[in-house]
Parts: C-alpha cells; sequence; structure tokens
C-alpha cells in the first residue's frame, strides 16, 4: 500500500513539474537561449545589439497583445500582417497625396484598423463563421487594398512627425520602445486586473458557462476583435516610423509569427488561458533567435524552416498543455 502511494505521489509531483515547465517554457528558453549566445557570440550581449533585438521585436509584440485577447477567447486573427499595410498605406496616401497633417494620418490608422477589427468581430461572434476564415478573408482584402491604393510603389520622405518616435530617445533609449512598454502595461493591467479581461478568459474557458454567468459572449468576442485592429493601426504607426517610409510588402506575412510569440508566452490556442507577460516573454524568444540565427550566419533560407519549426513546437507544447490540464 505504501509503495503505490509513493509511486503515485512520485507520478503527481513529476505531472506538476512537467506542467508548470510548460506553462512557464518561454522564461526558461528565454534565459537558456540568452545564455547560449552569450557563450557562442560575444557580441551578443552588447548594448547595440541587445536594442536592436527589442526593436526588430517591437512590432511583432504590438500585434501580440491584440493577439493575446483574440486567442484567449478560442479565436485567431489572422489578418493583422497584412492590416498593418493597409492602415500604414490609408494614413501615409493623406499626407502623400492630400497634404493632411500628421496626426489626422495616425488618427486614420488607427480608425482603419478598428474598422476591420469590427468586421472581424461581428462576422465571428455574431454569424458564427470560424474565426479563421473570416480573417483570411479581410486579410486578401488588405493585401489588395494595399496594392491598389499604393499601386505597388514604395513612399519615402515622409514628415518628420510621422516618423519622430522612431528619432527620438528618451533616458537613452528609443522612444519607440518606451511607447511599447506602455503598451504592455496597459494591457496587462487590462488582461489581469479588469472585469473584462476576467470576461475575456471566461468566454475562452467555457462559452456555455460564461453565457450562463451572464456575460455578453458576442459583444465580448467583438471587443477583442476591435482590440486587435486598433492595435494593427497603432504598430501600423510604429511600423511606419521605424522604417521612415511606407512599402507595400509592410507586415506581410508577420501574423504567423505573432501567433507563435503568443502561443510560446502560454495563451492556449483554444482558450481560457494566457498572459501579457508570458506574451512578451514569447516575442523577446523569437526575438532572440532570430537575432541568433543571423549572428551565426545561418542560411537565410534555412531560417525560414527554423521559424516554421519553432510555430510547430509551439502548437505540441500548447497540446501537450490541454491535455494535462483535461486529465488533472
Amino acid at each position: 500500500m505504501g509503495k503505490l502511494l509513493t509511486i503515485d505521489t512520485g507520478k503527481a509531483t513529476r505531472k506538476r513539474l512537467l506542467t508548470l515547465l510548460l506553462r512557464n517554457g518561454a522564461y526558461v528558453l528565454l534565459i537558456l537561449m540568452c545564455l547560449v549566445m552569450a557563450i557562442l557570440d560575444k557580441n551578443f550581449l552588447t548594448v547595440s545589439n541587445l536594442m536592436n533585438v527589442a526593436l526588430q521585436s517591437s512590432i511583432m509584440g504590438v500585434l501580440a497583445l491584440g493577439m493575446t485577447f483574440v486567442i484567449c477567447t478560442g479565436n485567431i486573427d489572422i489578418s493583422v500582417g497584412n492590416l498593418i499595410g493597409l492602415c500604414s498605406v490609408c494614413g501615409v496616401a493623406l499626407v502623400q497625396f492630400y497634404q493632411a497633417p500628421w496626426y489626422v494620418a495616425m488618427l486614420v490608422m488607427i480608425l482603419v484598423g478598428a474598422l476591420i477589427g469590427v468586421v472581424n468581430g461581428a462576422l465571428v461572434a455574431y454569424m458564427n463563421i470560424p474565426s479563421m476564415l473570416v480573417t483570411l478573408s479581410t486579410q486578401c482584402i488588405a493585401s489588395g487594398m494595399v496594392l491598389f491604393i499604393s499601386k505597388g510603389k514604395s513612399w519615402t520622405n515622409l514628415p518628420y512627425a510621422l516618423v519622430a518616435v522612431s528619432k527620438s530617445k528618451i533616458l537613452g533609449v528609443s522612444a519607440l520602445l518606451w511607447a511599447v512598454l506602455v503598451l504592455y502595461i496597459l494591457f496587462h493591467y487590462l488582461l489581469g486586473y479588469t472585469v473584462f479581461g476576467r470576461k475575456v478568459l471566461a468566454v475562452g474557458g467555457s462559452m456555455e458557462a460564461a453565457r450562463a454567468s451572464g456575460i455578453r459572449v458576442e459583444r465580448t468576442i467583438l471587443l477583442t476583435y476591435i482590440i486587435s485592429g486598433t492595435v494593427a493601426g497603432i504598430a501600423g504607426i510604429l511600423q511606419t516610423a521605424r522604417l521612415g517610409a511606407f512599402y507595400a510588402s509592410m507586415g506581410s506575412g508577420m501574423e504567423m509569427n505573432v501567433i507563435a510569440a503568443t502561443v510560446i508566452g502560454g495563451t492556449s490556442m483554444t482558450g481560457g488561458r494566457g498572459s501579457i507577460i508570458g506574451t512578451l516573454a514569447g516575442v523577446l524568444l523569437l526575438g532572440v533567435i532570430n537575432n541568433a540565427l543571423n549572428l551565426l550566419g545561418v542560411d537565410a533560407n534555412m531560417q525560414n524552416v527554423a521559424r516554421g519549426l519553432i510555430i510547430m513546437i509551439a502548437i505540441i507544447l500548447d497540446a501537450i498543455r490541454i491535455r494535462i490540464d483535461k486529465d488533472s
């Protein structure tokens, strides 16, 4: 009897440790990657390289904020990458052709993102169309509109006010990174410490239970998509500022990295669980991996293979987490 109890206790302990590791894997892997790269390349831990990692991850990090809310409800948004380009082209076109003030251009970028978010959210929440299909269609629409408006051309020589956030520094750090930090603080509070954040997690945990407890499920899902779209608009502003120009391919393909970072950070693909701090860890981990591949001189095509493997591993780990949660 005592032997059986010892075996059961040992299994339970190993299960708890595995669950703890899976839920905090992003933090562990981030630390390990930094230690390994510090050994392999002496330039990795330099201030300039770390700032480079942060800047290269910044736009993905902003998009991941909205993605965290959407995935927490058990849905997905694959339109966010191309939405960056659509928001940017709408704002920059106003400046280029109509000499609109910079603040009008920025406002339009945010409003375009929010509008697409309304469309996505309404179709998913109120028409019960699978989120993958809805956002795939808006992704295609956004991509086509970018090429239609810009004619495939790039626009440079933008007003300084549009790029000032990437050119300015506060305490020696790019103002763009400070802006991203502020966004993370706000969204961390919104998801973790507000009634709305608890509703988002409740909807993802069990839609029926959430509805029975009085939560307006459709409205909550709609709001998460509006958040995702609005955040894409903000990302469009920051990406335009960071590049100092508009490019027709801006943001294209970024959604896969955003989803991977969000899931690696502990947000469950089936909904009901997620955190902004975890998402930040996932974003930084992908940023460090991308930087490591460049520093080590890995072939560009193989870098794409590596990113695909990372996404696959993230999905597998999430499936294991879900299975363990069901068994416990």
